[in-house]
This record gives structure tokens, C-alpha cells and sequence, in this order.
């Protein structure tokens, strides 16, 4: 076969390589203990090497976020509640501040918006679960995944595991620095309770769905809250940091009565891994339907070039 042609053989299988989607990381959930106060607190440099912000054009910080791939980003639907168009977002990655004057920091642009597709686009909808592409996958050395659990992994009520973010704090609307609180597991039927009291006039309405999980503490005082949607609710297991949980609603912010609800990661563990896996990063860096031009002319031209290339 003539060298030309070898060389237009191999660029066709490298693409069709790449047409079989990605694959989350088996090595993931690796970072620094986390301290042992419970309460809101600084987080410290290479705490939750996960942790994103998501930016919204002419405005900033409006969620948080966690990589579960270089190339994927998993957050809350109703972090687009404004928009779905990628163009006016971008993933801020690694740094503790919302400043994007730090170093060691990268702002990524985004390629799509996977919103899953029953939500109901209202506060307390099941199917609060976005995955966002990155544009171009981040390098190695530019992050770590954290790790996603089994789809039918039990969640065990009074587990310690922690919530991260730069939400709404007491003293402003944002925090300057990443914060992080423990939180126990609550079981779903004494958090649903919770939020009929002394509210009776609720009785008939169900709040805590099958999709949800409830994580705080029955006098309120430490919650997530505003600004730190679609973060990362992290639990040791296996000594490897486990993504149970994504912030999603509650009633107010640290409210007793009303702990924080978040959507439940191993009900949609499927779903995650089945659209990753069905649209493929651009490791090359080219644009997707460049790419499928590009494959359609290295066929023609293999088609004409094998006939005699022997």
C-alpha cells in the first residue's frame, strides 16, 4: 500500500477511534482529608480538587459544579433555568476564590448542556441533574475527577459526608473563599416530615421524591444555600470521596426544620454514564461537525486510493 494512502488509513481509524465516546475515569476521588470541625469553614488548596464554578456571561458565579471526566462536568438543571445556550457560560477550574486572577486556574468554554430530559424546571422538580461538555478536555495535570457511586449504592442516615461551595454566607451574598460544611444523612421520611412543620396546610403534598436526598440538621444554623447550586455532596467510602448528592433545594437557607435537599447521584448514575458515552470530547480539538466532514472526505479518498495503492 502506498505511504499516502496508509497515512489516510490511519487517520480514518484514529477518528472512528474516537467515535466511541468517553469513559469515566477509574481513578478518581483522590485529595487531602478533610478537616474535622463541623461547620462552615475555609476550605484549604487541594481539599476538593473537583470543585467548579459556573460562569454566566456579564454576570460571573451563578453555581457550582464537580469533573467526573476531563471533558465533563456534572451540575444542577436548574443552574439554566435562564439558558441553554453554551456560548454564555464557561467552567472556572481549580482556586479556592471566585477570581480569575489566581494562578493555576483555567476557564473553560462549553461545548453543550445536557439538562435531563423529565425536569420540570420548578424548585422542587425531581430530575434536578445538568452535564455540561467542556469544549476542549481539560489536561491531566488540570484536574481530578471525583468519583460516582453505584447505581443502587445505599446512603446510610447519619453518614458524615460534606458540601462545598461559594454560596451565601451570613456576612455576604458570596463567599470569597470555597467553603465547606459536614452534614449528616438524614433518612427521607423524617426529612419529609420536617417540612410539614408547623406548616399543616402542606399535608397532602409529597417534598421529598425518590430522587432526593436530605442532608443538614433538624435546628438549621448550617446549610448549603444560595450560590452553591449544583455543587458536589461528597462522602468517604472505600477511602476513595463518593458523589452522593448535588445541591439542589430547600425552604430559605439554615432554616430549622428545613435541611437541605439535594438530588440523588445513584439514581441518575445510568443516565450520566450513558450520555457521556454517547457524545464523545473533542480530543482533537476539532469542531464536531468539522469532524464529520473531514471523515466523509477521507472515505471518498480512501475509496478512490485503495483500488491502486497495491
Amino acid at each position: 500500500m502506498k505511504s499516502w494512502a496508509r497515512c489516510i488509513l490511519l487517520l480514518l481509524l484514529l477518528i472512528l477511534a474516537r467515535g466511541r465516546g468517553d469513559v469515566l475515569p477509574s481513578v478518581c476521588g483522590r485529595s487531602r482529608d478533610a478537616g474535622k470541625i463541623v461547620g462552615g469553614q475555609d476550605a484549604q488548596e487541594g481539599q476538593w480538587p473537583w470543585q467548579v464554578s459556573l460562569w454566566i456571561a456579564g454576570e460571573g458565579h451563578i453555581c457550582g459544579g464537580s469533573l467526573i471526566h476531563p471533558g465533563w462536568v456534572l451540575t444542577a438543571a436548574h443552574c439554566f433555568r435562564r439558558s441553554q445556550n453554551p456560548s454564555f457560560f464557561s467552567v472556572k477550574v481549580g482556586g479556592l476564590t471566585l477570581s480569575l486572577l489566581e494562578t493555576s486556574i483555567t476557564l473553560a468554554a462549553v461545548r453543550s448542556i445536557f439538562v435531563y430530559p423529565s425536569y420540570l424546571w420548578e424548585d422542587t422538580s425531581s430530575g434536578d441533574i445538568a452535564l455540561v461538555q467542556l469544549e476542549t478536555p481539560l489536561k491531566p495535570s488540570q484536574f481530578t475527577p471525583v468519583c460516582l457511586p453505584e447505581a443502587q449504592a445505599p446512603l446510610t442516615p447519619g453518614t458524615l459526608c460534606w458540601v462545598t461551595g461559594w454560596g451565601s454566607t451570613q456576612k455576604r451574598d458570596l463567599s470569597s473563599v470555597l467553603q465547606e460544611l459536614a452534614v449528616p444523612l438524614l433518612d427521607s421520611e423524617e426529612c419529609e416530615k420536617m417540612y410539614h412543620i408547623p406548616e399543616s396546610s402542606l399535608s397532602g403534598k409529597r417534598f421529598i421524591q425518590a430522587d432526593m436526598l436530605c442532608a443538614g440538621f433538624e435546628e438549621g444554623q448550617r446549610d448549603s444555600c444560595q450560590g452553591d447550586s449544583g455543587g458536589p455532596l461528597v462522602c468517604v467510602i472505600n477511602s476513595s470521596w463518593i458523589q452522593v448528592g448535588i445541591v439542589s433545594w430547600g425552604f430559605g437557607c439554615a432554616r430549622p426544620y428545613r435541611p437541605g435537599v439535594y438530588t440523588r447521584v445513584p439514581a441518575y448514575v445510568d443516565w450520566i454514564q450513558r450520555t457521556v458515552a454517547e457524545n464523545p470530547s473533542d480530543i482533537c480539538g476539532c469542531n464536531s461537525r468539522a469532524s464529520e466532514a473531514q471523515l466523509l472526505v477521507l472515505l471518498v479518498l480512501l475509496a478512490l486510493a485503495l483500488p491502486g495503492a497495491m
